[in-house]
């Protein structure tokens, strides 16, 4: 347990305090969600020792014992109170989660968030542009989201000032919300995203063994293109084009564990060789697969001969 603090900073204002005194006012986001995003949204738990307190707690878990109305929120307590030794807590947490093939922003942010139109806030809360292609076992955070309910009018800014300590963020709330105005009327509610929360190392929850799965294969897919890409480059360009297929038809089953230009560089140079070989249906399959990943990618004429530009301006590629 973390040694004694100083006392904690008097909240912000006074949607703060009504925050602090009706915490019970505040929810877990409780609407059914698919089982993967159940397991993404679960508390962690904790048992309570002798000596501690809720803003102790909040500090152990989130760095910050200002952060006690999250607790409070998720034990439906209603302001803070002694806790007993061996009371059993539920701690709300971000959690990581990595993406399997064809997962996008927006896919995942229909699971996670309940909404596909918020993929632009997980982009960035992950610092990953939203129009890059994601490989499969890339690692994502999500986090755990309350819902704060007006307990009179109030403006957005006292709220994110609230939970955030920045009026800055109101207008994250206004667009995460799809509100029209920047002003609660009493019994309102909005949806407050703890994205800012980052859980101490120690007290993070790790990835359930799917996404250990996806993660390892994404590291290992990574590792063997990077081995074979040079190679079949080589044989390209001596002509070896059976040597090209030998590399990297084996690669080809975790293209989408790949960042988005590798994955493209190995599906375009496959398709190709195929294309040596007449092989024009599976040339079109490794095309497509790129334009999947970069639909704008573009080649050159002058890097390719006429029946791979052809074919490759049939999946639906430009040619430049």
């Amino acid at each position: 347990m973390i040694a004694a603090q100083a006392k904690p900073r008097a909240p912000v204002g006074a949607v703060a305090a009504r925050v602090m005194v009706f915490a019970v006012a505040l929810v877990a986001l409780a609407a059914p969600r698919p089982a993967r995003a159940q397991d993404a949204n679960r508390p962690v738990f904790y048992r309570v020792r002798q000596g501690d307190t809720l803003d102790l707690i909040a500090a152990e878990f989130y760095g910050d014992r200002t952060r006690v109305a999250f607790l409070m929120v998720e034990n439906r307590l209603l302001r803070p109170r002694p806790l007993r030794p061996g009371e059993r807590l539920r701690i709300p947490v971000n959690h990581d989660i990595t993406t399997g093939p064809g997962d996008t922003f927006e896919s995942l942010a229909m699971t996670y968030l309940g909404s596909a139109r918020r993929g632009t806030f997980l982009a960035d809360w992950n610092a990953t542009p939203q129009d890059e292609s994601l490989p499969a076992g890339t690692r994502l955070m999500i986090p755990f989201t309350v819902v704060h309910v007006a307990q009179a009018t109030e403006a957005l800014a006292d709220v994110a000032r609230a939970y955030f300590g920045d009026g800055k963020q109101a207008e994250m709330l206004r667009r995460y919300n799809f509100l029209d105005r920047a002003v609660l009327d009493k019994g309102e509610s909005l949806i407050v995203p703890a994205y800012h929360i980052r859980v101490s190392p120690a007290k993070q929850p790790g990835l359930d063994t799917e996404s250990r799965a996806r993660a390892e294969r994404r590291r290992e897919a990574t590792g063997r293109a990077a081995r074979a890409l040079p190679a079949a480059r080589l044989a390209w360009k001596t002509g070896d084009f059976a040597a090209v297929k030998t590399v990297l038809v084996p690669i080809e089953p975790d293209l989408d564990y790949l960042d988005a230009s590798q994955a493209v560089d190995i599906a375009v140079l496959l398709g190709a060789a195929h294309v040596a070989y007449e092989d024009a249906e599976s040339a079109t399959v490794c095309f497509k697969r790129a334009l999947d990943r970069q639909a704008q990618h573009a080649l050159r004429r002058y890097d390719y001969s006429p029946k791979v530009l052809a074919l490759w301006q049939k999946a639906g590629g430009p040619v430049e």
